[in-house]
C-alpha cells in the first residue's frame, strides 16, 4: 500500500491505520500533492514508480487531513516568487473548483476537494491510469479528522465523503 500524505508531524499514517514498521510504503508533502506527469516531478515520479512498477501495490491512499496548514496558505495566498507559492500551485484548482460551483467557502471543503485533485492527477501517470482501469491499483481518498481521530473516504458510486470507522 502506498500514502500520500501530508508532511504535518501531527499526522502518522501508521498510527491512523495500525500498521507496523514496513506495512506501508510512505511519501509525504506538504498538503498531500501529487503534481500532474506532465510537471516532470522526479520527487513524486520516482515514488509512484517504485510503488507502483516495483513494489506492485494494489492500494495507493491520498490523505488529507482537518487543519492543513497548506491548504490554509493556498487560501491565504502564499509567499509570492517562494518555491513554497510553486509547490502549492498543484493545490490551487482545488480552491478555484470549491469558489465555482457555490459550496460553502471552507478550508475544511477546499481539503476535501484538494484529496479529489491529486486523485485525479494520480490518474495523468500512464502506468497508474493503466493499472487501475485494469483494476489491479486501487485510488483511496480518505479524510483524517486530527480532532476525533476519524476518518472519512471519498465513495465515487455516491459522489459522498463516509465514515470508514466510528
Amino acid at each position: 500500500m502506498l500514502w500520500v500524505g501530508c508532511s504535518d508531524s501531527r499526522v502518522v499514517p501508521e498510527f491512523i491505520v495500525n500498521a507496523k514498521a514496513g506495512d506501508l510504503f510512505v511519501t509525504r508533502n506538504i498538503a498531500n500533492i501529487i503534481p500532474p506527469a506532465q510537471a516532470n516531478d522526479i520527487c513524486t515520479g520516482s515514488v509512484l514508480e517504485y510503488a507502483v512498477l516495483h513494489l506492485n501495490v494494489e492500494h495507493i491512499i491520498i490523505c488529507g487531513h482537518t487543519g492543513c496548514g497548506g491548504i490554509t496558505t493556498v487560501v491565504d495566498g502564499p509567499p509570492i516568487n517562494t518555491k513554497i507559492e510553486e509547490w502549492l500551485q498543484h493545490a490551487c484548482k482545488a480552491k478555484q473548483t470549491v469558489e465555482k460551483y457555490g459550496v460553502e467557502f471552507q478550508i475544511l471543503n477546499i481539503i476535501k476537494e484538494n484529496i479529489l485533485l491529486q486523485a485525479q492527477n494520480l490518474l495523468t501517470f500512464d502506468f497508474i491510469e493503466e493499472r487501475v482501469t485494469s483494476k489491479e491499483l486501487q485510488i483511496h481518498k480518505w479524510l483524517y479528522d486530527m480532532n476525533s481521530g476519524k476518518i472519512t473516504c471519498y465513495l465515487e458510486n455516491h459522489a459522498n465523503w463516509l465514515y470508514l470507522n466510528k
